[in-house]
């Protein structure tokens, strides 16, 4: 008979932990009208429509000076990226996060950029809600500007996606605002 030891196994809270230091919010802009405001488009099918359609609704409707810009879903944006960003924006708006992994790292490049200074907000989708709220509080910030459409923009024609972009742009300007 051969003896057989075996070292502890830890047990592990399926709830988690903050991964991260937590992150103060950059507090609203008050008045969007005159703000520089980065509208981050996340590389996906037709997000550019999505985003120019919110870039256009910033500028026209609310006054905001748009800058628009790539926050690619499938990686976290580089520091140095986020730093200048921070530094030359007042706020931020990354769209459309609609599926898991775009939303883990759009969802994490915005909390970042409240790190560096701006006042970022998300916009994703009803389905991916849940876990958008789910993560922001691992991530450093539970209070996360969010704003919700209902589809994502894989199931939607271009017309759809402009008119649902539209819809939300008066939300996207008060997340903004604060």
């Amino acid at each position: 008979m051969t003896d057989q030891t075996t070292s502890a196994c830890p047990i592990i809270d399926p709830l988690g932990t903050s991964s991260t230091a937590p992150v103060e919010p950059v507090p609203g802009l008050g008045d969007v009208g005159g703000a520089q405001v980065a509208v981050l488009d996340i590389s996906k099918v037709r997000s550019d429509v999505f985003a120019g359609e919110l870039a256009r609704g910033l500028a026209d409707d609310h006054g905001a000076q748009v800058r628009r810009g790539l926050a690619p879903g499938s990686q976290a944006m580089a520091d140095d990226e986020l730093r200048e960003l921070g530094a030359a924006c007042d706020g931020a708006v990354l769209a459309l996060a609609d599926c898991g992994t775009c939303s883990s790292w759009t969802l994490y490049d915005a909390i970042e950029l409240h790190r560096h200074g701006c006042r970022a907000m998300l916009v994703t989708t009803t389905a991916q809600r849940p876990m958008v709220e789910a993560m922001v509080a691992r991530l450093g910030l539970a209070d996360l500007p969010l704003v919700e459409v209902a589809e994502p923009n894989r199931d939607q024609y271009a017309d759809a996606i402009t008119a649902t972009a539209r819809a939300a742009t008066a939300a996207v300007a008060a997340a903004l605002r604060g």
